[in-house]
């Protein structure tokens, strides 16, 4: 089996993860209020995959037109898009990016529901189950986190949306081994196949999804 880690953030995380995992994404978190310098974009990512071979562009926005731009003008990039906003959320499933990272990401319910789902699924957008925003919650969020993706886990079972679990780490300190992952898989609902293919099946088909362009 190989396990793959989908959301890493930074070299040192990297590293770390390259020792236990079988494939590991890089992941560069781009904040947007407005258009980039869309070659300045192009120019780090061809960088980071020289560097790390499997990129993904985090996108953390308000405006979700940015989203289609993103996805257009950057082919050789996996697009991730934070959860949290359901306006942003909704604009970046029907424009097919390839993950929506933690649905619930600092909401009062769980960024996720039945029209959503459904939509993910028919445009093959996976769902990430992250655990760094378990890492950083104290005990009352904590539970109102495991809460919500439980609702999340639900849902994507439900109407077969692809999935996948990471550490989303931003230090090597937050990297988890492959069986972490697994155990906050079987946490939130998942049984022991369906966490492990959430670390490497489904993991290895969005991997294999045609560029964007």
């Amino acid at each position: 089996m190989k396990w793959i880690e989908m959301d890493i953030r930074s070299e040192e995380a990297y590293n770390q993860a390259k020792e236990w995992y079988d494939e590991v994404v890089f992941t560069k978190k781009v904040y947007l209020k407005d258009s980039p310098n869309f070659e300045e974009l192009k120019g780090e990512v061809k960088a980071l995959r020289e560097k790390y071979e499997k990129v993904a562009l985090l996108i953390v926005t308000e405006k979700p037109s940015l989203i289609r731009e993103i996805r257009k003008r950057i082919p050789n990039a996996l697009i991730y898009v934070q959860g949290g906003n359901l306006r942003v959320v909704r604009f970046a499933i029907e424009n097919r990016v390839d993950a929506i990272i933690s649905p619930e990401y600092g909401r009062k319910d769980s960024g996720l529901d039945h029209v959503l789902a459904r939509l993910a699924a028919r445009n093959n957008v996976a769902i990430g189950f992250s655990l760094s925003p378990l890492l950083r919650a104290n005990s009352y969020e904590r539970a109102n986190i495991l809460r919500f993706m439980m609702r999340n886990w639900r849902l994507v079972e439900k109407y077969k949306v692809p999935r996948f679990l990471t550490s989303s780490a931003e230090s090597k300190w937050e990297v988890r081994f492959p069986r972490d992952l697994m155990s906050l898989g079987i946490n939130i609902g998942m049984e022991i196949p369906q966490a492990k293919a959430s670390l490497s099946f489904y993991p290895e088909i969005i991997l294999k999804k045609p560029k964007k362009g």
